[in-house]
């Protein structure tokens, strides 16, 4: 299980539990979560691929509207059809393409990252770092050269946090050959992707299940929903009602009371002379 809890007074990650095994210490509901660290590369990696193109299309798309708009008010519908029948729009895919193409060098140049993602009662929160930071991948993730203080072998600097409450999230989307989970606010927007892995993935689904399957204006995939349970008073209603089983009064005639008698009695009772 990949759910593990954190210790404030000992600092240390320990097991889901109610006490902590080392010092003792209650560990409250809040310090239970599922924490996990995956290794990414900008440049294979379609989520870092999504944020550019979210950016960079509507931007093409708003240039080229604006363009012809201008170009419309000032010499009307003729200008628009030689504006298009022009070299305008090559010329705007190959801007476009060399955008692109200078996006991929930079992408390849960051070199690898990783990223941290914690999931607990609060909500889905992300820390990206740099390991064996360079000036150049800084520079390229458009931080400060500056390098840290050198602390055992290696160096790692901090890039980012991206935190998002579970009351914030409007829609949640399944990406399970990826192993990946993508949450939006407001529903067109993703905020943050969590990238899991095959150990966590069952743990991440609980949580969501947990505060979010209940929430209708939340829209979730069919498997993360969970029914509410029927009212309480229609469940009553719809009880099964205890009825006693009715009782039958037999009456038994003479002659089959005397046959039921032991033979020992009824001889006696025979044989006994009336009184006089």
């Amino acid at each position: 299980m990949a759910r593990t809890a954190y210790c404030k007074r000992c600092g240390k990650e320990v097991e889901a539990g109610e006490m902590c095994p080392f010092c003792g210490t209650r560990l409250g509901k809040n310090a239970v979560h599922a924490a996990w660290c995956v290794e990414r590369t900008p440049v294979k990696d379609w989520m870092y691929w999504n944020s550019v193109m979210r950016l960079l299309l509507p931007g093409v798309l708003a240039i080229l509207i604006l363009v012809l708009l201008l170009e419309g008010i000032s010499g009307g519908p003729g200008a628009v059809e030689k504006m298009i029948a022009s070299a305008f729009l090559p010329v705007l895919g190959i801007l476009l393409l060399t955008t692109l193409g200078a996006v991929f060098a930079i992408l390849l140049l960051q070199g690898k990252e990783l990223s941290d993602f914690v999931v607990d009662s609060r909500g889905i929160h992300e820390t990206r770092y740099l390991p064996d930071p360079t000036p150049l991948k800084l520079i390229l993730r458009m931080k400060t050269p500056k390098l840290p203080p050198e602390e055992g072998e290696s160096r790692i600097v901090k890039l980012s946090e991206r935190h998002i409450a579970w009351k914030d999230i409007s829609r949640v989307q399944l990406w399970p050959e990826k192993c990946t989970v993508l949450f939006y606010a407001p529903a067109w927007w993703l905020r943050i992707p969590v990238i899991c892995t095959p150990f966590t993935w069952e743990d991440t689904m609980d949580y969501i299940r947990e505060k979010l399957g209940r929430r209708k204006k939340v829209r979730l995939p069919r498997t993360l929903i969970v029914q509410a349970p029927a009212a309480g008073r229609r469940a009553v209603r719809n009880a099964p009602v205890y009825q006693e089983p009715e009782t039958q009064q037999i009456r038994m005639e003479e002659e089959d009371l005397r046959g039921t008698l032991p033979d020992e009695e009824t001889t006696d009772a025979e044989n006994t002379e009336p009184l006089t």
